[in-house]
């Protein structure tokens, strides 16, 4: 497995200018320690904005969301693992409550990224001309990026799908889009925003990134994948529009990933999950064996049977591939001791997997398909590119109707255990369908979603609880 240091070494460095750091009791008479830099030190170089930066990005990996944990929450609700009884009650929706300790800690987690975000843009906005256009431009366009990827998991956990109302005027998620002066000011408490203004306001934030964003980095080993891009930004509009049902834009935005030209299918489904930085990849949170989400949360040491090995893969998600020919099987899917397992991770320095190319590609497939008539010959021609990368057979559609059960059922193939598990059942108007020892849920039940978590409606009395619970 491949592992980078570099940017281990970037995050290092940034704890020298930490703006968050604790006081240290030696300070010396004519100099701030590094370790208690106040806000208009730790921005007052170029050199120092450029490693606060990088905080956002530390911030991102927390262990109980992008660390990866947020993927696996998706997935555990959906069909393609089986229950988890360390993820319990969270596979079994009628028995979870508020209470919850992955709940809670989901939630704070995400909030806590914003947090690092927000108080970031608020500092930059404050340094003047520290730094120059250009960098102003590229950091506010990753601060959004990464405060959009907070938003878009916490009102798909927390809230029912975009299409659960006419116009998306239910509650979604508290919006908090600047960092407070006065952190227990009763201004602090706010309430939830409709999901409308949610995915608006995650609209606004990655539209704004795309056009300030560089192309690359000019670092294809590394900050190319790790940094969010012009390329990643296109990436989550694009299932941001999906997702909305907008499949005008949806195609819209796979097109300009498309078109781009910097991205394309590895020869092997396999190779995206061994080495983090080929064509195949848009965005990763990324790993390495000194920076990681450690031996309790890294996907790896959930889905890898020689780590904790929480969580196998059903035999439903196995019966979708043919086990002879389909490189998905053959190559990501290992049986050992009666159960069925997932090989894209296998330990704590794997990358969590954001955006990639495939999942353009069944984007532009999806939407040109609900967008046409009748069956989209260039829709199923995509269909076919992801499956022909696995050499799985071609697909032939008889209706419009077949087509699109086919693109969702490769989704199915392509992007498990990579987060959208519970989501795309969600958002295209489909119940959970009962598996193992799950009940089906029904399309708009209560339990579909989280809810909000206790501590925090008890906090913030402007907090309603989401129904049922």
């Amino acid at each position: 497995m491949k592992i980078n240091y570099k940017f281990r070494n970037i995050k290092t460095a940034l704890f020298a200018v930490s703006i968050l750091a604790l006081s240290s009791c030696q300070k010396d008479i004519f100099e701030e320690p590094l370790t208690s830099l106040s806000p208009s030190s730790a921005f007052e170089t170029a050199d120092r904005v450029e490693k606060a930066s990088v905080g956002m990005y530390d911030q991102l990996q927390n262990a109980e969301y992008f660390g990866g944990r947020v993927l696996i929450y998706a997935d555990v609700r959906g069909t393609d693992v089986n229950p988890s009884s360390y993820f319990n009650p969270l596979p079994q929706f009628t028995t979870v409550n508020s209470n919850s300790a992955f709940i809670g800690t989901a939630w704070q987690a995400a909030y806590r990224t914003i947090g690092e975000v927000n108080l970031f843009v608020k500092n930059l906005a404050a340094s003047g001309n520290i730094v120059s256009g250009a960098k102003v431009n590229q950091y506010t366009g990753e601060a959004k990026y990464i405060r959009s990827l907070c938003y878009f998991y916490l009102v798909n956990l927390y809230a029912q799908p975009y299409k659960f109302t006419a116009s998306a005027t239910h509650p979604g998620v508290p919006l908090v889009l600047t960092s407070s002066d006065a952190p227990f000011s009763d201004a602090n408490q706010v309430s939830r925003s409709s999901v409308a203004d949610v995915y608006n306001q995650i609209e606004a934030d990655l539209l704004d990134a795309e056009a300030k964003l560089p192309v690359d980095y000019g670092d294809p080993t590394l900050l190319n994948v790790a940094r969010a891009t012009k390329g990643a930004a296109q990436a989550l509009l694009a299932r941001l529009y999906l997702y909305k049902g907008d499949y005008t834009k949806a195609n819209t935005y796979a097109d300009k990933i498309i078109s781009s030209g910097k991205y394309g299918l590895n020869a092997d489904p396999l190779t995206a999950f061994r080495t983090y930085t080929t064509k195949e990849s848009i965005f990763s949170v990324a790993m390495n064996g000194g920076d990681n989400p450690n031996t309790n949360n890294a996907l790896g040491q959930h889905y890898a049977p020689s780590k904790r090995g929480d969580i196998t893969v059903s035999n439903e998600y196995v019966a979708l591939m043919d086990q002879a020919k389909d490189l998905r099987f053959k190559n990501l899917i290992i049986q050992q001791a009666g159960s069925y397992w997932t090989t894209k991770y296998l330990g704590v320095t794997d990358w969590v997997p954001v955006s990639r190319y495939s999942e353009i590609l069944l984007i532009k497939a999806e939407a040109l398909a609900n967008l046409a008539t009748t069956i989209d010959v260039t829709a199923l021609g995509l269909l076919n590119q992801v499956r022909a990368r696995s050499l799985a057979d071609p697909v032939v559609a008889a209706t419009k109707a077949d087509l699109i059960a086919a693109i969702l059922k490769e989704r199915r193939i392509e992007l498990a255990f990579e987060g959208q598990g519970s989501f795309d059942y969600l958002r295209t108007g489909r119940g959970i369908p009962a598996h193992s020892v799950v009940a089906a849920q029904a399309y708009g039940s209560n339990y579909v979603i989280f809810p909000i978590p206790f501590y925090d409606t008890q906090k913030n009395p402007n907090l309603a609880q989401n129904p049922g619970y």
